[in-house]
């Protein structure tokens, strides 16, 4: 049986594909800011103007002085993530985990990163535990969702994408939560009959 599987960054390109993923580490509500947690919220470390270089070096000469702030670490993972540098990310996020394993946000970002640097076992394992840290952690259910739907894994997708829309049902984060469940429904629609 040939299926055809449903990938966000094969289907809408990979623009759109690292669209939602900033979304997602951005914590984007289009327009509409939330504040985040106080254990999760980062003070202002970058500068107001500049790209992702800019931030980077900043972020960089920041850490010389204070090599084990998971909050910096976790911006400075975040600069190279929105620079698509997600391979450089990786051990950023992993030391900003080591040092606080309740960093759910950074556990977000590192499982998004070993997706798009292609090792989605190690993907999975970061958002299961962003979501065992805070099971109210939207941004890490609707990539967790994400993640399964890209890799063809329908049926598993749907609890993380119905746990996303549960705790954001009228935003952003819903709304995706939501136009993914419906490509799963679209999927199962015009998949062959089993035996």
């Amino acid at each position: 049986m040939n299926y055809q599987v449903f990938c966000p960054v094969k289907k809408c390109g990979m623009a759109l594909g690292l669209l939602f993923a900033l979304l997602v580490v951005a914590g984007c509500e289009g327009g509409k800011e939330e504040a985040a947690p106080a254990a999760q919220g980062l003070p202002e470390f970058q500068p107001a103007i500049g790209g992702p270089a800019s931030r980077i070096e900043t972020l960089k000469s920041r850490l010389f002085d204070e090599p084990e702030n998971d909050m910096l670490l976790s911006a400075l993972g975040d600069a190279y993530f929105e620079a698509k540098r997600f391979q450089e990310a990786i051990p950023v996020y992993e030391k900003a985990v080591a040092i606080n394993p309740q960093n759910y946000d950074a556990l977000n970002d590192l499982g998004l990163c070993y997706f798009y640097t292609r090792n989605e076992v190690a993907a999975l394992e970061a958002l299961d535990k962003a979501v065992a840290v805070n099971p109210d952690y939207k941004y890490a259910w609707l990539s967790k969702g994400f993640v399964l739907v890209s890799i063809g894994r329908f049926q598993d997708a749907e609890a993380p994408l119905r746990r996303a829309k549960e705790l954001d049902p009228n935003g952003n984060i819903g709304a995706e939560a939501e136009k993914f469940l419906q490509k799963i429904e679209q999927h199962k629609a015009t998949r062959p009959p089993a035996g």
